[in-house]
């Protein structure tokens, strides 16, 4: 108890140490976020894709029974992994290599690289032996001309994009999926934001179509695998009540993370800029901001991970679950442990939003806390969960539910970008750019993406009457 009290009174001590030292010049002409402008009305959306009219099309239409997606489509793959030095890339460096894919990382500094291979090793003692497999690229991930000439020359079969690109990045050039569309290279992402992803799906999607080049974007644990929970619940429960539409269910998203899930300060400087934004709810088709990290709902995420307090957090799936899938209520909630970590999130989310969305001031304030954040990780661990619920208020017998819970974000992370890596390598993704529950069509598919991704959890449960093979396969 008392070194919990410490750690709170030192975490918030050293923020306010950190911004009374910071000359507020720095971020006075900042811009303040809000959900109208970071997210697009329904009604300007283009090329959303089929995802609406096939959820609805589920209903009397027969789909195959089989799926191509398996582990066997890694071998022998070439595949270069942006920004496979830090934790999120590591992690799939790792899980592709163990596969039998042959990784190339791309960075920007290659002593990062190797200095990054004891971390791998910690983490996954087997991947020893085949480091010497994984070989490094320089790439500029802001100018597509650093990749052109490696993809030209290597004939990668996938790219994936593990720097993201993350939180407020939409007028950050992505030379990465530019270099992939012209060259035809199949790509994946793990972008975090909402408008960066559409950004670029307005921006490169015709060119993508034209040269029938698939790709994904925002892959990954959550936003990804959390996303397509929610596309094969909500199938069922379409397929339990053919009366019922999109528009007539309600989704909730409730995430979970022990500390920071071993976040390197890129990530946490992602937290930072979402806590500057108000949190999106759909209610019955419309927009709503409700103030980020304040009321807090109490989620069971299963046996081992307990009940956890969540509140409000502005993530993707909300407008994805909304634009894509055509949901009528959907709201997104986050919570951490241990409890103070809560209370720490809540106060910074009532600093100035000028403050907040900072992003060099941001950067500065995660490298700074860092030391704290790892000591409290040490004892908090670094569990991950995520549940996904579908009720209807026009059907009360509509209670699907889908749970998943893993040790550790960072093997998690790598498990779940790895499933939609095998996915892409399968051929049924059609070219173009797309939101996971866009690419991946069919009930059969979906379920053997999320059980690849569940191949390292240890929960996996589903509710409202489903068997677990119809969600995890």
């Amino acid at each position: 108890m008392l070194f919990t009290l410490f750690i709170q009174c030192f975490v918030v001590a050293t923020i306010q140490a950190f911004v009374s030292h910071t000359t507020p010049v720095a971020f006075s002409t900042t811009k303040t976020f809000s959900i109208h402008d970071r997210v697009p009305t329904l009604n300007n959306i283009q090329n959303i894709g089929p995802s609406i009219s096939s959820l609805q099309a589920a209903n009397t239409e027969t789909e195959s029974t089989s799926t191509s997606i398996s582990l066997s489509n890694l071998a022998d793959k070439r595949i270069l992994v942006v920004g496979g030095s830090g934790r999120v890339g590591g992690s799939v460096v790792c899980q592709l290599t163990k596969q039998g894919a042959l990784v190339t990382v791309g960075g920007t500094n290659e002593d990062s690289f190797l200095s990054s291979q004891g971390r791998w090793k910690r983490l996954f003692p087997s991947i020893e032996q085949n480091l010497d497999k994984i070989t490094f690229s320089k790439v500029d991930r802001e100018n597509a001309s650093s990749l052109e000439s490696i993809l030209e020359t290597n004939n990668f079969d996938l790219v994936i994009h593990t720097a993201g690109p993350f939180q407020g990045k939409v007028k950050t050039p992505n030379g990465i999926i530019e270099a992939c569309v012209k060259s035809a290279t199949p790509y994946i992402d793990v972008c975090d934001d909402y408008c960066t992803a559409r950004a670029a799906k307005s921006k490169y999607a015709s060119i993508a179509v034209e040269n029938d080049t698939p790709c994904i974007v925002s892959t990954g644990c959550w936003p990804g695998v959390s996303s397509l929970m929610c596309k094969q619940l909500t199938k069922n429960a379409l397929e339990k009540n053919p009366s019922l539409t999109p528009r007539d269910l309600t989704v909730d998203f409730s995430f979970f993370t022990a500390g920071s899930g071993g976040a390197g300060a890129t990530l946490l400087v992602a937290t930072f800029l979402i806590l500057a934004e108000k949190s999106l709810l759909i209610q019955d088709g419309r927009r709503k901001e409700v103030d980020a990290m304040k009321d807090y709902d109490v989620v069971d995420f299963g046996k081992i991970v307990g009940k956890k307090d969540v509140a409000h957090l502005n993530l993707l799936e909300a407008a994805s679950a909304h634009d894509v899938l055509g949901i009528g209520n959907v709201k997104t909630l986050f919570g951490t442990a241990p409890g103070f970590w809560n209370q720490l999130l809540g106060l910074m989310a009532q600093l100035p939003s000028s403050l907040l969305s900072n992003e060099p001031l941001m950067e500065k304030l995660a490298i700074f806390s860092l030391p704290i954040v790892r000591i409290v990780d040490y004892f908090a661990g670094a569990t991950n969960a995520m549940r996904v619920d579908v009720t209807s208020a026009k059907d009360p017998s509509i209670q699907e539910m889908a749970l998943y819970a893993h040790e550790n974000l960072e093997p998690c992370v790598g498990e779940c970008v790895m499933a939609f890596s095998c996915a892409l390598l399968s051929g049924n993704v059609k070219g173009g750019i797309w939101f996971p529950e866009e690419a991946i069509e069919t009930k059969e598919d979906i379920a053997a993406v999320l059980g690849l991704a569940g191949i390292g959890a240890h929960t996996l449960e589903v509710g409202g009457g489903m068997k677990k093979s119809d969600v995890w396969g």
